[in-house]
């Protein structure tokens, strides 16, 4: 498991650091590599020979440079450790280097200069930016190897009938109960409320909303309430559902529930999980990554999904897809294909960053081992039979600011809630047509 103020993977917590990676090569006998992954590089047009950083023989067995991948503080270590296997059977020598905070972005502005690293690790809603931009090539696997993989996890990764990203773990919020305060999970929204008052503690209910909104948080009250994003599979950007009837619903229950006191502003992503953790909340919404401090802190809790709303839509959290990209500009397309087509598509790695990140592997055989005898892991699963891929196409990132301040002024009651889903939809509208 991962820290408290470690951040969802898919919402905004993209990781990176300042400098980029100056490529380094040198030539390095080499092992025959996958048939499959000399297809794939070949489809993207990137291979080492074009880029001059060394040559094949006729079967495939010498070429030089460095494989250089991109992670955050989370997979780094993991990644070193298992790329030695790697190295000793390719050949290649690998390079993981740790970003923080900005890798989407510092990765975008590297790969069109033609720098920057052969594989990034992100999250799946970066895949309709970064193939737009040009900057990600697609991947090829086998029918066997997608048939292994959860089918959701490659559909998130999927942009235009491309697969842009190999997946190798998911996620999505659920609830998390302290059970000496409320002893049975609650079915409907209505009925977890009402538990949480007669709990007596200081807050009924823990959801991050802060001054700014938080959309990621909030999108299961949202989606119960029948409010949607961009159409009914959430990539139709001439369809934003903002505003429509299930979307002023919503933004009306967030002011209801503000006025109401269940909902505040003043709880955020910095002090939900140690108001939580203190006792101060029977309830709180959030991920796999709140359980260290739980478990510090002594809390016996259980995780189970986040109810609907009675008589309406279950509340459908984002489900989050992390994986593989490999850049349109790798020095080493063909080991970079090679790596994220084979290595990462093994149980033991998968099973590793499950157990580093505390997400649910996306190979099903992993996800099989990793959830047996884990009522977490079970738990944010359950919480997840409904979850909705966070849209990957590149209008979602004219979401989270306007959703996110028409959810805080709706909680604060400054503005009604159809004025905050109308202003959120046009803003939301206008820099779509703007891009």
């Amino acid at each position: 498991m991962i820290s408290a103020t470690a951040q969802p993977d898919s919402a905004a917590g993209h990781l990176n650091e300042e400098r980029y990676y100056t490529m380094r090569r040198r030539t390095i006998g080499t092992a025959a590599v996958s048939a499959a992954a000399f297809s794939a590089a070949a489809a993207c047009g990137n291979g080492d020979e074009e880029n001059g950083s060394g040559s094949s023989d006729e079967d495939g067995q010498e070429f030089s440079g460095e494989l250089v991948i991109w992670a955050d503080e989370t997979r780094t270590p993991v990644l070193k450790e298992y790329v030695s296997g790697f190295e000793s059977q390719v050949g290649v020598k690998v390079t993981v280097e740790e970003h923080v905070e900005t890798l989407r972005e510092d990765f975008i502005a590297a790969a069109e200069q033609g720098e920057g690293p052969d594989i990034v690790v992100g999250a799946h809603d970066w895949a309709g930016q970064l193939a737009a931009d040009g900057v990600i090539s697609p991947v090829t696997l086998t029918g066997n190897q997608e048939s292994a993989l959860n089918e959701a996890s490659v559909s998130a990764f999927t942009v235009e009938g491309n697969l842009y990203a190999v997946p190798y773990a998911i996620e999505n919020i659920g609830l998390i109960r302290n059970t000496a305060l409320a002893a049975e999970a609650p079915t409907t929204f209505e009925e977890l409320v009402a538990a949480g008052e007669a709990a007596g503690t200081e807050n009924s209910l823990l959801l991050p909303v802060g001054p700014d909104g938080d959309a990621y948080h909030g999108y299961p009250i949202f989606s119960s309430m029948g409010g949607y994003l961009f159409g009914a599979e959430g990539t139709d950007p001439s369809d934003v559902g903002v505003d429509s009837p299930g979307g002023v619903a919503a933004f009306e229950k967030f002011a209801e529930l503000g006025s109401d006191g269940v909902l505040s502003t003043s709880v955020d992503g910095s002090n939900a999980i140690p108001f939580f953790t203190e006792g101060k909340a029977p309830f709180l919404i959030s991920g796999p990554w709140a359980l260290t401090d739980a478990q510090n802190a002594g809390i016996e809790y259980e995780v189970s999904a986040i109810p609907g709303f009675e008589g309406q839509n279950p509340a459908s959290p984002f489900m989050g897809v992390q994986g593989f990209y490999v850049s349109a500009s790798a020095q080493n397309a063909l080991f970079a294909q090679e790596f994220v087509t084979n290595y990462v598509l093994t149980e033991e790695l998968q099973l590793q960053l499950a157990e580093a990140g505390g997400r649910l592997p996306a190979l099903t055989s992993a996800a099989e081992a990793y959830s047996e005898g884990n009522a977490d892991v079970q738990g944010f699963a359950a919480a997840g039979e409904n979850a909705l891929p966070m849209p990957n196409i590149p209008a979602m990132n004219a979401v989270w600011e306007p959703f996110g301040r028409a959810e805080a002024d709706s909680v604060d009651g400054t503005t009604s809630g159809e004025d905050a889903a109308a202003t959120a939809a046009q803003s939301i509208r206008d820099a779509i047509a703007g891009s």
